[in-house]
């Protein structure tokens, strides 16, 4: 029988956890990965190599490697001493590979090759470039980390590439056999929307005859989308898209206060449900949240320096998602 084929666009923990969750189901799953994070470690490698960014794509071929796979655990492994303080080993892999091979795709190919992973791992451009932000007052900010970090937080008006580039040929060959398309949920603006816009997306997925689901964010990104209600995300990512989603998942869980005291010193606020009057896309309303356990929150800082804390990560349950858009892929 043949597997429904399952393409999962975005970046970031949003979309790793996704893929590990769907990848309990007899699924062909292909990630098109975004390339334009520029914080971290990863940061210091694109200054290095000029490359795309590589620790979105480690993430995505961790998920999908076998526990049991020490290369698994090697993937995730960061140093914690002197001048390697927080320096990802499989960045490094990842960027020999680029070396070695002549491409981020190339490399990402080998190694998903070589650690056995069954499904498809794909940068959505095999080209470097940076996501840029120009603001209501006019001023444009070059990079994600800088977007982030900006003060005062004066609102976003537009994200686009600096430089403009291709999509990946094989990223849109999948895009057009798709059964069923997933915008995964992460960074709003940095992640999710960038990373459809390399050229050649729109058409392609436009053209596409698969069912479109957008997973709407749990909570605001802060200096990204402020302030934002459900319909404020749908609204925006239709623009960017060209069209609206077919499929638009919210998270109506309620979560605890005490969760929600460190997203709030930052500015993170839950996303407000306000979609009664929404017309012509479904709308899923679904308790999203993930249960909770104590996560180790690694936060990385643009020198390098790498620190930790911990406390609950508000994130979506990959599980509960994953039951979802399998029931969608199966009802066609």
């Amino acid at each position: 029988m043949t597997r429904k084929r399952v393409v999962c666009i975005g970046g970031g923990t949003g979309q790793s956890q996704l893929l590990h969750g769907l990848s309990r189901y007899p699924l062909d799953l292909t990630a098109l990965v975004g390339v334009t994070d520029n914080g971290g470690h990863s940061g210091i490698l694109r200054d290095i190599f000029g490359i795309p960014q590589v620790g979105d794509i480690r993430n995505c071929l961790s998920s999908l490697t076998d526990k049991k796979n020490l290369f698994s655990h090697l993937l995730q492994y960061r140093f914690a001493k002197g001048d390697l303080n927080g320096v990802s080993l499989g960045n490094l892999l990842v960027v020999a590979l680029i070396e070695m091979k002549g491409s981020l795709s190339a490399g990402i190919r080998a190694l998903g090759k070589e650690l056995g992973v069954k499904h498809t791992i794909l940068p959505v451009s095999d080209h470097s470039t940076q996501i840029c932000a120009r603001l209501t007052n006019g001023t444009t900010i070059r990079g994600e980390w800088e977007i982030l970090q900006r003060k005062p937080r004066i609102p976003i008006k537009k994200v686009f590439h600096q430089p403009k580039v291709d999509a990946l040929p094989q990223a849109l060959t999948a895009i057009r056999k798709a059964d069923l398309i997933v915008f995964c949920p992460g960074s709003f603006l940095t992640a999710i929307v960038s990373a459809i816009l390399p050229r050649g997306f729109q058409e392609a997925l436009k053209a596409s005859r698969a069912k479109k689901v957008l997973i709407g964010n749990i909570m605001t990104n802060p200096g990204q989308t402020d302030k934002f209600t459900a319909r404020d995300h749908l609204e925006t990512f239709s623009d960017y898209l060209g069209f609206p989603p077919d499929i638009y998942v919210v998270n109506t869980g309620v979560i605890p206060p005490a969760w929600l005291r460190p997203y709030k010193k930052q500015g993170a606020s839950p996303v407000k449900i306000d979609l009664d009057t929404v017309t012509g896309v479904k709308i899923l309303r679904r308790n999203l949240v993930e249960p909770e356990k104590k996560d180790v929150f690694g936060h990385y800082l643009r020198s390098g320096d790498w620190s930790r804390q911990a406390l609950h990560l508000i994130r979506h349950d990959p599980a509960k998602i994953a039951r979802i858009l399998n029931s969608l892929v199966k009802s066609g």
